[in-house]
């Protein structure tokens, strides 16, 4: 199994088409076909249904796993090549960072832009998503470095503690009778019954638990999310209010929203994490050590 023979693959699920993706790879569509049933050939099962009518190539189920397969081996070879056509003798690259939702990512970005000021060709991928999906990036390599809230398994990486916590609240609309509070006690979720989401990841925090009694059973939860943007158009809507970390959506004068923080406060931890057996790049390390700085 070739990279090139990966990256023809990923072209033709994205096009859905065979003569676009021919295309736009340079090859003539019957060598661009053959490697494509070769490559099924090897795998024993079928990537894509033909649809002869319209001529498109849909991926199958199987088809759709392996395309997430190819999309990490291809980023990681990419990620490798680059790390390794650094010139030496100037800090250049790019600094691959999964990152959970937090206002203390600001930590980071001031020390990016600290070492920018001597490194101007160092460069930085962001990538936004849960706990369990950054954790599996870190794992396999495609990510550099990691920003996790409140996170329970962080021993298993080497970690620095971020100086700044993140406070628990509730956002929901201005109209709301809660927005009269100056805090939201577990009494007033119950007294009013407010519909709410809360984060997925969080639902498995021991502290945020506790909050709540230990069981969300008797509360109006009515959905999860998994990055905030997603649940406030519920909550600008009307539909519910939002369980969530301070400064992750705008709130000002010219928006529907109010943040209400929780009572008793509930603060997490933000950590910064890297695999303790991989080497990192000089631009991640650089940085690393920025932040390091910063945080003392």
């Amino acid at each position: 199994m070739e990279l090139r023979v990966l990256k023809y693959f990923i072209t033709i699920a994205d096009e859905q088409n065979m003569s676009r993706a021919a295309e736009l790879i340079h090859i003539t569509q019957p060598t661009l076909s053959r490697q494509i049933i070769e490559l099924e050939e090897e795998l024993g099962t079928r990537l894509f249904e033909r649809n002869r009518q319209n001529r498109r190539f849909i991926l199958t189920d199987e088809g759709v796993r392996f395309y997430n397969y190819a999309l990490q081996i291809t980023e990681l070879s990419e990620k490798t090549i680059a790390e390794f056509k650094t010139n030496k003798s100037q800090i250049s690259g790019k600094i691959y960072i999964g990152a959970g939702e937090t206002k203390s990512l600001s930590c980071v970005a001031n020390a990016f832009k600290k070492i920018r000021e001597n490194h101007p060709k160092i460069e930085i991928s962001l990538f936004s998503s849960d706990a369990p999906t950054i954790c599996e990036r870190l794992d396999r390599g495609l990510c550099d470095l990691a920003i996790f809230v409140g996170f329970r398994n962080i021993e298993k990486y080497n970690y620095i503690t971020l100086p700044q916590k993140d406070l628990w609240g509730l956002i929901t609309q201005k109209t709301n009778p809660l927005s009269k509070y100056k805090s939201i006690r577990k009494e007033n979720l119950l007294e009013h019954y407010e519909p709410f989401f809360f984060s997925e990841q969080a639902l498995k925090n021991r502290e945020i638990l506790e909050w709540f009694g230990g069981s969300m059973g008797k509360y109006n939860l009515i959905g999860t999310y998994n990055l905030l943007y997603n649940g406030t158009v519920f909550t600008k809507e009307g539909i519910a209010s939002c369980i969530s970390l301070e400064g992750l959506t705008h709130i000002g004068d010219d928006s529907p929203l109010c943040f209400i923080p929780l009572e008793p406060p509930i603060y997490s931890e933000i950590y910064l994490a890297w695999k303790k057996d991989r080497e990192l790049s000089a631009a991640a390390k650089l940085l690393l050590e920025e932040v390091k700085m910063q945080a003392n």
